[in-house]
């Protein structure tokens, strides 16, 4: 079964709310502060996203991957990705599995575009244009 998000990635979209988006068809809010700053990036709770979509279908927006953002994941298990949005505010971050299908994509409001991503061990991070930078454990369940 095709998922909403998958159906989206497919088109070059995500959702336009703050959200980590999986796969599977789960989600949860992405707790943003200091905007592109990024000062704080937490997980809040589970998302609805399907009845998201249902109510508003045209919250979504444009994603693309951005170059030197775009990088293998040491393990072969796939790669890690971002970019940005329709508008210069917004920015993603993903996990793509080896045929570099969609794992999850984080997507983001506030943050500015994703220019470079970096995997270190189990760590990935990934640096916005303004030069800051998230970083999630590839291992972590929501990140897996």
């Amino acid at each position: 079964m095709t998922t909403k998000i998958v159906q989206l990635w497919a088109e070059g979209l995500a959702p336009a709310w703050d959200g980590l988006y999986r796969a599977d068809g789960s989600a949860r809010a992405v707790e943003l502060s200091g905007g592109a700053r990024l000062v704080g990036f937490e997980l809040g709770p589970p998302l609805d996203v399907d009845a998201m979509l249902d109510e508003d279908p045209d919250n979504v927006t444009h994603v693309d991957i951005l170059r030197g953002a775009d990088v293998p994941i040491p393990d072969g298990s796939g790669y890690v990705c971002g970019g940005d949005g329709a508008h210069g505010s917004e920015g993603f971050f993903a996990r793509l599995d080896k045929d570099r299908n969609l794992m999850w994509i984080a997507a983001l409001t506030d943050s500015n575009p994703f220019e470079k991503a970096e995997v270190r061990g189990s760590l990935a991070t990934f640096t916005n244009n303004w030069g800051n930078s998230v970083t999630v454990d590839l291992d972590h369940p929501d990140f897996a």
